[in-house]
């Protein structure tokens, strides 16, 4: 008796590690799979948030959004280097007859040339920078982000891009970017987003995330490659003074140079401090509110980037549980110990 209850002891531990071992390829092989292909947003749902430190593959789904193109391509990119994506642009405007058009920061991509007839490049002179990251599909499906169109961009350095089929929206990017500022709310999906296209003289859109950062009521997580303006300090300090739990996580080429002075007085103000300690560039521009609103785009928290540059950020509020799901792995994998350090001694 004792040894057929041994013997069935002994089944029942076998099938539960087949079925360990079969969970974690179905998870695997789950993973693997939207790694290498990630999809793409569709109309009537909610924005998709898209990073790479979260197995995604930005190369891939850009020239994924590109290949769907029947129109037009509407491209604002700071760095536009990386070789598939010309390819599949110059693919799309010699075979398809997809209206390419192409703005590009001159100081940071290489001079563009015009192909054929539907493959429009246009370098963008700037008395800032021309800095906007910006996609738009067919007047319809939309991504921005803090990602270049680069290698290292798109492959090594920290990212977070999002995505979102907004005809509004796109209409508003193409008949604006990257020459004119201007400011748009509107349902997606039935999920308020507004958009804020830079620079802003008038102080609209810096007063908007100064109202997030004031509404605050439990945190602040912010992720930041370049952190120097001082009424942003202010805000964060203010929040952290009013009992809001507040972490930054800063780039350590900024916080060795241009950001030193600002996360000195962060510091002071007894915020915790995180920096990126490998090789990659801490490129992110976000800032994380209640863990229910995200701020996020291509502009970096400097009074260039709000004043002078050609920059752009949005606000998603009241996100989906799939959107918090991925900052909660994307903060997770930020701050985890071989990653960042913390400032403090």
């Amino acid at each position: 008796m004792f040894n057929l209850l041994r013997r069935k002891h002994s089944v029942i531990q076998k099938c539960a590690a087949c079925t360990f071992v079969v969970t974690c390829t179905i998870y695997l092989c789950y993973t693997f799979y939207f790694a290498l292909y990630p999809k793409l947003p569709n109309p009537g749902k909610p924005p998709v948030l898209y990073s790479n430190q979260c197995n995604v593959d930005l190369r891939l789904l850009a020239v994924s959004a590109m290949e769907q193109a029947k129109e037009s391509i509407h491209l604002v990119m700071f760095g536009l280097k990386e070789r598939s994506i010309l390819q599949k642009l110059i693919k799309k405007s010699s075979e398809d007859l997809v209206d390419c058009h192409i703005y590009y920061d001159p100081s940071a991509s290489p001079r563009f040339r015009k192909i054929n007839s539907h493959f429009f490049p246009h370098p963008v002179p700037s008395r800032g920078l021309m800095h906007q990251k910006i996609l738009v599909i067919d007047e319809a499906m939309v991504f921005l982000g803090s990602a270049n169109m680069t290698k290292s961009s798109l492959e090594m350095h920290d990212n977070l891009v999002i995505g979102m089929v907004s005809p509004k929206i796109a209409r508003f990017l193409t008949s604006r970017t990257p020459y004119k500022s201007g400011h748009i709310k509107t349902l997606v999906g039935s999920q308020w987003v507004e958009l804020y296209l830079l620079p802003d003289p008038r102080g609209y859109a810096i007063q908007a995330i100064k109202d997030r950062i004031r509404e605050a009521k439990k945190s602040l997580q912010v992720a930041m490659f370049t952190f120097t303006h001082p009424a942003l300090v202010d805000a964060i300090i203010d929040a952290q003074t009013r009992g809001v739990k507040v972490t930054v996580a800063i780039d350590k080429n900024a916080w060795l140079g241009s950001s030193h002075a600002a996360i000195k007085r962060l510091e002071h103000a007894g915020i915790d401090v995180m920096v990126n300690t490998g090789s990659s560039l801490l490129h992110h521009k976000f800032l994380w509110v209640d863990g229910r609103h995200l701020i996020l785009g291509s502009a970096n928290w400097t009074k260039s980037a709000f004043y002078k540059n050609q920059d752009s950020f949005l606000i998603l509020h009241n996100m989906s549980d799939e959107q918090k799901n991925l900052m909660r792995s994307l903060w997770r994998r930020l701050i985890r110990s071989d990653k960042a350090k913390s400032t403090r001694p």
